[in-house]
């Protein structure tokens, strides 16, 4: 006779039985689908965000400080980078990387093609404040180019650098959902764009399967208005032309 092994026995049910938002079609928990996304949205957000902010302010500090072929080379540069489509060079590369993308990788990817606005604003900053007094002051006492920028011109730049590092976050998490969302991010990495792929791949949207699609739409929806706040607020305090009388 054929004997039936039940001390392992488990049952699985899918749908709106289980956890707080129900589960998606392998049984998983939407709540802790969306816990564990927090952490992927958080590290490619500020990773990204800082990583491009501090490239893209010495980059136009010392473009805008030298000066002469170097500052047109490296705005040549620059302006090259601004022209080439970013979402369709991010797919080109993450099926270069085989459509399974890791998360170093991709924060590196977000951060090649996000630092060129950064750095056209702070070389423009940086030119006014390179003609002050006390710039000439310090260059006439010796100083030299490496001193002067990162002693002189770069803290008068931190407030905007501030104010942009929260305003960027939600760029680089909404870059990561889309691709994760296309499929070319490694499966075994839990996000947001991940959680609304898989339900795609379900068919939520057509089906009505509301609990699949709404809370990481809505996590990657309030996570991103967040940091607006606190760049716009930020932006607020530290420019002194935006302080309200």
């Amino acid at each position: 006779g054929v004997s039936v092994n039940l001390n392992n026995l488990e049952v699985v049910m899918v749908g709106r039985t289980y956890g707080l938002l129900g589960t998606d079609q392998y049984g998983r928990p939407i709540a802790i689908g969306l816990l564990w996304g927090i952490r992927i949205a958080m590290a490619i957000g500020l990773s990204v965000a800082i990583s491009t902010v501090l490239i893209g302010i010495l980059y136009g500090v010392t473009s805008a400080y030298v000066g002469g072929w170097v500052d047109e080379f490296l705005q040549r540069f620059n302006e090259f980078m601004m022209t080439l489509p970013v979402l369709p060079m991010l797919i080109l590369l993450s099926l270069y990387f085989g459509g399974k993308i890791s998360l170093a990788q991709l924060v590196g990817i977000l951060v090649l093609f996000g630092w060129m606005g950064t750095a056209k604003v702070a070389r423009s900053m940086a030119l006014q404040i390179k003609e002050q007094t006390y710039i000439e002051a310090a260059r006439s006492l010796g100083a030299g180019t490496g001193r002067i920028v990162f002693k002189h011109i770069v803290p008068q730049l931190l407030p905007y650098a501030f104010a942009n590092i929260a305003l960027s976050v939600p760029g680089a998490i909404l870059s990561e959902a889309g691709l994760s969302f296309l499929g070319l991010t490694n499966p075994n990495m839990i996000s947001w764009g991940r959680m609304l792929n898989d339900a795609h791949a379900n068919g939520a949207t057509i089906n009505g399967y509301w609990w699949q699609v709404i809370p990481p739409g809505l996590a990657i929806a309030t996570v991103g208005l967040i940091f607006v706040l606190i760049g716009v607020s930020l932006d607020t305090v530290l420019n002194p032309r935006l302080k309200r009388a």
